[in-house]
């Protein structure tokens, strides 16, 4: 990647954390801080502690033992302090321990193992933290068969200018082996290599696990990489200073830095410096950056573990209550998934809120349910229309695209229209290798001048 490509990078990952509309983050408790505020401070501060920050532990302590924001409690004090030094916090923290620690009655120190029970790293690991250790292969999960050449895909812009770049994909895995639902969730630099890193994912080929016997659909997230030449090649002079930059702001604890780092690592090229594995993107998130929170989210979905799974969905709900938009449409898109009549109204509700963003997926699925819901009150295909016409140039490259639009039209009336959209759908399916035998049923009810209900995104 050449060093213009790098700093592309870089403004790229800025672009994506400037949302920051989270309920609480590092720098919001710093500013109300400064400024006074100290209730609000407080509760923002005592957010992020509960979710392992240690900083927050560290500041939360301190605003407890001087009464700052709430009313003075040394115990309590005591207890976010003893919990930020386990996680490596200094000398503010370390102080209030060794002052309190001798006159901890037996009762204070019950509150201060209920609070370890519920906010220490025992705990945070049971019920929040993913477990990134390689764990025992869960029989029911996804896998590769055969990757396709991203050089087949590689954008020509990209080409000309010698980036390389890297996408993070989303696939649902149907039973016959094939993709279906391709998104792309985040790439570097931002959005030239969304489209090819969809088609690699189309043109590669799965396993889908098994259930007595017989394929199911299972979904799986990986990243399809892009380089020159077939390698990314050394660093930079330049390159490895931009890397070392932002390492040492992660590693002195900025929130935004460590995410930014996360990512740059994720393109860097061929470089001196051996990274040690460091979850950058779940300290970002613990720090209360929206889309860290929603990266962790993803990284525990796509985990074997049905602990990390369920970790996935708070983590998830956390960004998109924050207001970040991939975190929306992926949290919508898992309640469709469970095709649960009571989920349709949040995934709705979600999809509305990220389309209203301009979110491209966002707006894919809310038009998807548009169109043909379950549920005729849930549909308006006309508007379903209008937003498939927003999206057209980056996703009509998923034969998903024009089924939603013929079911829109025969929604209408328009049984001739909806055929016509359906028979391209069928012809780019064919060519993808799916299994053609639903959405040939689709054309019959078209041509028979019905129109069709049901979900997209069950399998």
């Amino acid at each position: 990647m050449t060093s213009k490509a790098q700093r592309v990078c870089v403004l790229a990952v800025i672009a994506i954390l400037m949302p920051l509309t989270s309920r609480a983050d590092l720098y919001s408790a710093a500013e109300a801080f400064e400024a006074k505020e100290l209730e609000r401070a407080f509760e923002l501060y005592r957010e992020l502690a509960e979710l392992g920050q240690p900083e927050a532990q560290e500041n939360l302590a301190v605003m407890y033992v001087n009464g700052e924001g709430v009313k003075r409690n040394n115990v309590l004090g005591y207890a976010w302090a003893a919990l930020a030094v386990e996680n490596g916090r200094g000398e503010a923290a370390q102080e209030i321990v060794n002052q309190i620690e001798p006159h901890l009655s037996a009762t204070a120190r019950d509150r201060v193992a209920e609070i370890h029970a519920n906010y220490g790293k025992a705990a945070l690991e049971e019920r929040l933290l993913p477990q990134v250790t390689p764990g025992v292969v869960n029989a029911k999960s996804c896998k590769v068969r055969t990757v396709a050449d991203p050089a087949n895909y590689f954008p020509p812009d990209a080409k000309r200018q010698m980036i390389s770049g890297v996408v993070l994909v989303e696939v649902t895995v149907a039973p016959d082996g094939r993709a279906r639902n391709v998104h792309a969730w985040y790439s570097l630099p931002s959005g030239l290599f969304d489209e090819a890193g969809r088609r690699v994912a189309f043109a590669n080929t799965y396993e889908p696990p098994k259930e007595n016997g017989v394929a199911v659909a299972c979904t799986m997230r990986f990243r399809v990489k892009f380089s020159i030449g077939g390698g990314i090649g050394a660093a930079t002079p330049e390159q490895e200073k931009v890397l070392a930059e932002f390492r040492t702001k992660a590693e002195d604890g900025d929130p935004r830095s460590q995410l930014t780092y996360a990512l740059l690592l994720e393109v860097r090229p061929e470089s001196h410096y051996q990274e040690p594995f460091t979850n950058w993107t779940l300290k970002a998130a613990q720090g209360g950056i929206p889309a860290a929170q929603y990266l962790v989210g993803m990284q525990c979905l796509s985990s074997a573990r049905e602990k990390n799974q369920a970790k996935g969905l708070i983590w998830l709900r956390m960004a998109a209550d924050a207001g970040q938009t991939n975190a929306q449409a992926a949290l919508a898109y898992y309640l469709l998934r469970t095709n649960s009549g009571e989920d349709f109204g949040k995934a709705q509700d979600l999809l509305e809120k990220a389309a209203a963003s301009g979110h491209p997926e966002g707006k894919f699925r809310l038009a998807a349910m548009l169109a043909a819901a379950p549920e005729a009150s849930r549909r308006d295909p006309k508007r379903a229309l209008e937003l498939l016409a927003q999206v057209k140039d980056e996703l009509d490259s998923d034969p998903t695209f024009f089924e939603i639009r013929a079911a829109a039209k025969a929604m209408m009336g328009e049984y001739a229209e909806a055929q016509k959209d359906q028979k391209l759908a069928l012809q780019k399916a064919r060519k993808l290798g799916w299994d053609l035998t639903v959405p040939q049923a689709r054309l019959a009810s078209y041509a028979d001048s019905k129109s069709w209900a049901g979900n997209f995104f069950v399998y």
